[in-house]
């Protein structure tokens, strides 16, 4: 073949390699005798810093012609759409455009080459596995690399299967989640060759990620390589895992290799697909079930046992094949995970009556562990074993004692009642083992055994004297910072820093120009100079009026040329310009377009010359609010200069006074006679409740907040984007006296799961010093930041409960949901944690937030408390406890449904004695 070459083997491979062309290295390595591989193989080395040069020289012209096709692209989008959107926006849309970019092209080429011609299985190994072709991801190049190899020996390629093999390392991955190529290549060579797959564990869940149960014809139907980019034609040997080569020799180490359990831990498909195939006999059924026992015996967690759980119950033995591994599920109780010990005493109890002996152990194997279900379990077993058996119960009485000693105090009742309904049966080496854990159980609660069987128990400790609850006064949220005076000059003026995402920037610079436009507009006009020559004539002509930078350059392009718009319009009578309703763009947000509303006006006052001597609704705190007397002091002098307000500036005014206005201030503003002045008396009077929002959720949990219509623009525009992004700051600016509304807008991603977006406890802060009800909105704010940020939400919720804006039934129904949620999902940890928050209600209850903290417990234990068929945790003991007691502390009165539930129940327990001293207050 050599012969219908021009020059050397080596040259054809290198003109492949810097032509980054590994398809063509593939088809001439294949072809080459031994005297051309090795002629390749002692060249190749020595070209590994040219080939990353070349690779590096032309990564640079791909980067640039990308960056040129990126330029032009966004050019093109900015002229068709008028730059009227955002920058995210554009570059969202361009995304999906744009090529993806892959780098350093070279690496499979020379992957390729040594594959297919260095001269030892070892030598290739190290070769595919150096540092110099690692990137952050991957092409696949196993195909080729298989071509390359393929006219070697096959033992040469067992031999590379195999050392590949032990080269693995973890459940290796590409960038797609598909088995990584080093495994990918190991396991097609493994199939090829039929070499003897070595005892490797990550080859075994390398092998795992390489295969699924197969598609379900009616709903997957078959992927076709013509138009399915990421189909590998390798991949159809393995389409049906079970015809796969590799399928009898490595299904077995499941059971053995570290890391399938984690690795399998949410696999719900395969465990039913294996079981099917122990059915038809493909798989021999007794190797899934021994093995699924030895997985137990081994240990684990109860993650990492989960899919090998599943399995079991898959297979779902026969008693006959449980008995005969009787022994074996009895070795699992004592201390198995949870999920493997509730699985071995299912199984055992189907069976018929146990050896005495095995009896005993098995449920003394069970009492003696730390979970309440179990250790419950366990005794429901040993009534129903002793009802069966015909003698003494001294083989239980081991099991009694380790129960009545147990941390449940539901099981050391359960235990007690036992061991009294069968005191008969026990001879007296029996009594003592009971009398010995009597001096270990809790005050009082070993009695009763005690008369029955003798012996001393701890008696009951007397009620501890109630000290008498005495709180301190709620502290009230802190007083927001006044505004400092306005700069009526230049510095009052920084244009450059003026945005709509920096509110109290735009109200300062507002506030100065209106206020200098009508006290010395000579130097207004002369320090706007600059910006007014940024503004381009045809802007006239344009629309939307985006930002608050050009909306000032056209107040500064009028103030250095009256009249500018009407005489750069005035040439075109065939097209009309835009008028100030037109130009304010439709963007979301509140916070961002009221700054945008109040600037269009006033540039409209100043074209009309209708500007007043100042603006109405400047705030006087940082937070946006404005005193109701700093407003009536600002009409009345209106009223002597004979001005008008501005519409949208005297809305804006009205809705930042606080809700409750002074007398005094309240009898100063009946006396305005203006039109603005009325309005304002009669807002401080008879102000609107505000617009009451409403939580809809859905059934998958998430909701959305909705609100009837208000009449009031600003109101109204909040209602409707309460789902839209910006500052809250912003939004709490515009609506300092609705903070129900304003907290809306901050909770709403929460409802979505929005991680990004996450409401925080400084925003709860600033709503403890802003006005208004709170609502559904508040609530769920509360609640998640309680969960969140316990500690750093106490001090925002004296400071609610101090303002009376805390409503606390609905905080507690929104914990409730909190809690559930998070207990339903099956994660191996909690998000949130139900201790910290009880111990942040108990902290702020006894800082003088009692009666909220009650009406808190009240919705939480309402929504949170197990229900029939639900089970009972500590922690229901807990919430419980902590609510008798502040319910004592709060003389809180009437009756709780939940409450008076668990109250009447017959069976003992501490949560029903609880639920009982509860009811029992909640009743006085």
């Amino acid at each position: 073949m050599s012969d219908q070459r021009s020059g050397t083997a080596w040259d054809a491979v290198r003109a492949a390699i810097d032509a980054e062309d590994p398809a063509a290295v593939a088809a001439l390595v294949a072809g080459f005798g031994e005297g051309e591989r090795r002629e390749v193989a002692r060249e190749l080395p020595g070209h590994l810093s040219e080939a990353r040069r070349r690779g590096e020289a032309r990564d640079a012209e791909r980067r640039a012609e990308l960056q040129r096709e990126w330029d032009a692209r966004v050019a093109a989008y900015r002229r068709k759409t008028g730059d009227r959107h955002s920058t995210t926006d554009y570059y969202w849309d361009l995304w999906v455009h744009h090529r993806t970019y892959v780098g350093s092209r070279w690496i499979e080429p020379m992957r390729v080459a040594g594959a297919g011609t260095l001269g030892g299985a070892a030598a290739v190994v190290s070769w595919l596995h150096r540092r110099d072709f690692q990137r952050w991801t991957d092409r696949d190049d196993v195909p080729l690399i298989l071509q390359a190899v393929a006219a070697r020996p096959t033992a040469w390629q067992a031999d590379l299967a195999v050392r590949l093999a032990m080269r693995l390392r973890g459940p290796s991955r590409d960038a797609r989640g598909d088995a990584g190529r080093s495994a990918r290549l190991t396991l097609e060579l493994l199939r090829r060759t039929g070499a003897e797959p070595p005892a490797h564990d990550p080859l075994t869940l390398a092998w795992l990620t390489t295969w699924s149960p197969p598609q379900h014809p009616a709903t997957d139907p078959p992927t076709d390589p013509a138009t399915d980019p990421f189909t590998d034609p390798a991949a159809d040997r393995t389409a049906d895992p079970a015809a796969d080569p590799l399928f009898d020799t490595l299904l077995p180490r499941l059971f053995d290799a570290e890391g399938v359990g984690r690795q399998l831990r949410e696999d719900h498909e395969r465990p039913a697909w294996l079981a099917g195939l122990a059915r038809q006999e493909r798989v021999p059924r007794e190797s899934l079930l021994d093995g699924c026992l030895s997985r137990f015996l081994r240990g684990g967690t109860a993650a990492d046992l989960r899919f090998f759980v599943r399995l079991h119950d898959a297979l779902d033995p026969a008693p006959e094949e449980v008995a005969a591994r009787g022994r074996d599920y009895l070795r699992l109780l004592p201390a198995a995970p949870p999920n493997v010990a509730d699985l071995a005493l299912k199984r055992l109890r189907r069976l018929g009556p146990l050896d005495p002996d095995e009896a005993a152990e098995a449920v003394e194997g069970l009492v003696f562990r730390a979970e309440g279900k179990l250790v419950r379990a366990g005794l429901v077993w040993l009534d129903r074993l002793a009802g069966d058996h015909q003698g003494d119960l001294d083989g239980y009485a081991a099991a009694l004692g380790a129960a009545l000693v147990g941390e449940s105090g539901e099981a050391r009742a359960r235990a007690a009642r036992l061991a009294v309904k069968h005191a008969a049966r026990f001879t007296p080496a029996g009594a003592e083992r009971i009398r010995e854990a009597l001096p270990l159980m809790p005050a009082g609660e070993g009695v009763a055994l005690a008369e029955v069987f003798g012996g001393e128990a701890v008696p009951a400790e007397p009620e501890p004297e109630a000290r008498p609850f005495a709180p301190p006064p709620l502290p009230s949220a802190p007083e927001p910072a006044r505004m400092t005076p306005p700069v009526l000059g230049p510095a009052g003026l920084p244009t450059s820093r003026l945005s709509e995402h920096r509110w109290l920037v735009a109200e300062r610079w507002l506030d100065v120009f209106v206020r200098l436009a009508a006290t010395d507009r000579a130097a207004l006009t002369e320090t706007l100079a600059p910006v007014a020559g940024l503004f381009p004539a045809e802007m006239y002509r344009s629309a939307p009026w985006r930002h608050l930078k050009i909306w000032a350059a056209a107040m500064a392009k009028e103030l250095t040329e009256p009249g500018a718009e009407a005489k750069a319009t005035a040439g075109h009578p065939d097209r009309t310009p835009p008028t100030t309703r037109e130009r304010l763009p439709e963007i979301a947000g509140t916070g961002r377009r009221m700054p945008l509303r109040r600037f269009a006006e006033v540039y409209e006052a100043l074209v009309t010359g209708t500007l007043p001597p100042y603006l109405l609704a400047t705030p006087t705190h940082v937070n946006g609010r404005l005193d109701a007397a700093e407003l009536v002091d600002r009409l009345e002098g209106y009223e002597r200069a004979g001005a008008e307000a501005l519409p949208v500036d005297l809305e804006q005014a009205l809705l930042r006074l606080p809700r409750t206005v002074p007398a005094d201030v309240v009898e100063r503003a009946a006396g305005l006679t203006g039109t603005a002045g009325r309005a304002a008396a009669r807002w401080m009077t008879d102000r609107p409740a505000g617009p009451r929002v409403t939580l809809r959720r859905q059934e998958s949990g998430d909701g959305v907040f909705v609100a009837d219509p208000t009449g009031s623009a600003t109101l109204d525009e909040a209602l409707a984007d309460l789902r839209g992004e910006e500052a809250f700051e912003a939004h709490l600016s515009v609506l300092p006296s609705d903070r129900e509304l304003v907290a809306a807008h901050a909770v709403h991603p929460a409802l979505a799961d929005a991680i990004h977006r996450r409401p925080a406890a400084a925003h709860l802060a600033l709503l403890a010093a802003a006005d208004g009800p709170g609502g559904p909105a508040m609530a769920l704010l509360v609640a998640h930041c309680l969960c969140a940020e316990p500690e750093e939400t106490l001090r925002p919720l004296l400071w609610l409960a101090a303002s009376g804006g805390l409503p606390g039934a609905e905080v507690g129904a929104e914990l409730a949901t909190l809690f559930r949620r998070d207990e339903a999902n099956e994660r191996e940890y909690r998000l949130y944690s139900v201790a910290e928050v009880l111990g942040v209600l108990e902290e702020a209850a006894r800082h003088g937030a009692h009666r909220e903290v009650w009406q808190i417990m009240a919705g939480l234990l309402t929504g949170y408390l197990p229900g029939p068929g639900e089970r009972a945790t500590v922690t229901h003991t807990r919430l419980t406890t902590f609510a008798a007691d502040v319910a004592t502390w709060a003389d809180a009165r009437g009756e709780l449904p939940r409450i008076a539930e668990l109250a009447a129940r017959s069976r003992e327990s501490g949560l029903v004695r609880q639920a009982r001293r509860l009811h029992t207050r909640l009743a006085q």
